[in-house]
């Protein structure tokens, strides 16, 4: 019986050693390793959203150059505008959320590409703005919104450049190459 209530009390403390440690373990993980996952996702998902913006744009274009005789539906320039706006919108929330993360660690290099960034985000939705006030008239004049939507891309383009460069320094060289 001795035997038998060791051999119990073994497999119990088998059994609490295989719970207890995996999870101290796991709760001992140091901030930097939160941190990294979390700019991972904030950083991927606004390199996400400065893509679609870009996407859009760029699908907005090719639709007002195709136009017969620059005669946009004022309704499609209006959604492209909408999203173009959204998904700038998202980005540049990301980013914020990383600005305050870069703050409180005192991370002078993120915050100096995170300026960049902001930079030719606040250009490309200055951009977006002339371009949705033009999508709001009855008539929308191809010319003016594909104007807006080059200076969009350029911005968007420079951002993504600085960002994606960003996202390799934070994951240590280690982020997997990005869709252009």
């Amino acid at each position: 019986m001795h035997t038998r209530r060791c051999s119990i009390m073994m497999l119990m403390a088998t059994v609490l050693l295989a719970v207890v440690v995996p999870s101290t373990a796991l709760a001992q993980r140091d901030a930097a390793a939160k941190m990294r996952g979390e700019y991972n996702f904030y950083g991927r998902s606004a390199g996400s959203s400065m893509r679609g913006a870009r996407e859009y744009s760029n699908y907005y274009r090719e639709y007002a150059q195709s136009a017969p005789s620059q005669q946009i539906n004022p309704e499609i320039a209006r959604e492209a505008a909408d999203v173009i706006g959204a998904y700038i919108t998202k980005a540049r929330r990301h980013f914020a959320w990383m600005r305050t993360q870069a703050e409180g660690a005192k991370d002078q290099e993120t915050l100096a590409s995170l300026d960049s960034i902001d930079k030719h985000l606040a250009a490309a939705s200055k951009s977006h703005h002339e371009m949705h006030e033009t999508c709001l008239k009855a008539s929308v004049e191809g010319a003016g919104t594909m104007k807006c939507c080059q200076e969009i891309d350029d911005e968007l383009a420079a951002a993504i450049s600085e960002h994606d460069k960003l996202m390799k320094r934070l994951a240590g060289d280690k982020a997997p190459a990005s869709k252009k």
